[in-house]
């Protein structure tokens, strides 16, 4: 009897799923690792987001685990290395958030180039600041996208209709695409210098790891801002702060933290830095999409031995 459990907040669309298939599931949110541990011997499934991280003293544990599910895209908090040579399948949903981050990419990149959270707080506190309020439009501007996956290429679409030139590091660019989406390839020091708008939807791994530091940042223009809606550990924020601070670049956007729940951030209370708490896929759309994605994924697997979307190997 195949057995799921899950293990964090998802779309109450997965349970559905679940009863569809005939899949015994129980869901034990909050367990701690050593809990985790325990609790996962006797299930053949494990669905978890970001709040749960899979420790190689998890799998370990899970002598009957064969898959792990993750309802959206980024996996770096489960030890896919200690998961394949159990030969654990680990799957995500690659184009179920696809829209929903794209889109908030945009609004963090419009809530800065217009001052909009500036703009409203003026307006709640009574005041009338048009004329200190002047911002800069996207027309004509050039975005730097690092990172051509699914969400890259949406950004890149999304892009073209504001009027914007289109610039791209990705190391699996190639002619066709470029030609596709009407952007120009360019080396990481070249899209540095020449970007208005930085926005990152890459992977966290040990190359892009603060791939933003103090070097990095010299070589950006004062005007630039920069958005983040990836990974918090691709920006190293202590130098980010210093370079905004010191006027070096506008300013930041970010949706991601090197240590998450970010509770007491370095950049409270700086106007030119818009955060929201890691909300790129919460749309209802985009957490109904891929709870059914990872649910009918699991399924199929579990019951057919059929693998979608495997991430590690």
């Amino acid at each position: 009897m195949n057995k799921v459990l899950i293990a964090d907040n998802v779309s109450d669309a997965v349970f559905k799923v679940f009863d569809k298939n005939n899949i015994e599931y129980i869901q034990k949110i909050g367990l701690t690792e050593d809990e985790l541990a325990l609790e996962i011997i006797g299930f053949s499934g494990l669905v978890i987001r970001s709040a749960v991280t899979v420790t190689k003293k998890i799998i370990d544990s899970a002598v009957d685990l064969k898959v792990i599910g993750r309802p959206g895209v980024g996996v770096d908090n489960v030890d896919l290395n200690a998961a394949s040579n159990k030969n654990i399948v680990v799957m995500n949903t690659p184009m179920g958030n696809v829209q929903a981050t794209a889109e908030l990419t945009f609004s963090l990149i419009h809530s800065l180039m217009r001052r909009i959270p500036e703009a409203n707080q003026t307006m709640h506190d009574n005041k009338w600041e048009k004329k200190s309020l002047i911002g800069s439009e996207m027309h004509g501007k050039t975005i730097g996208i690092i990172g051509f996956g699914n969400i890259g290429k949406k950004v890149a679409e999304i892009s073209r209709a504001y009027g914007m030139n289109i610039v791209v590091y990705s190391e699996s660019l190639d002619e066709n695409l470029q030609d596709q989406y009407g952007v120009t390839k360019k080396s990481v020091n070249e899209l540095l210098s020449d970007a208005d708008i930085i926005t990152f939807h890459n992977k966290l791994s040990d190359k892009t790891k603060f791939m933003i530091n103090r070097d990095t940042l010299k070589k950006i223009k004062n005007s630039s801002i920069i958005i983040n809606c990836a990974r918090g550990g691709i920006i190293n924020e202590n130098d980010i702060k210093e370079a905004l601070l010191l006027g070096e670049i506008s300013g930041y956007g970010c949706d991601v933290y090197e240590n998450e729940p970010e509770l007491k951030s370095i950049f409270s209370g700086m106007p030119n830095v818009v955060m929201t708490p890691h909300i790129g896929a919460s749309t209802r759309e985009a957490q109904e999409k891929v709870a059914v994605q990872i649910a009918e994924q699991m399924s199929d697997f579990l019951l057919n031995n059929k693998i979608i979307n495997q991430v590690n190997k």
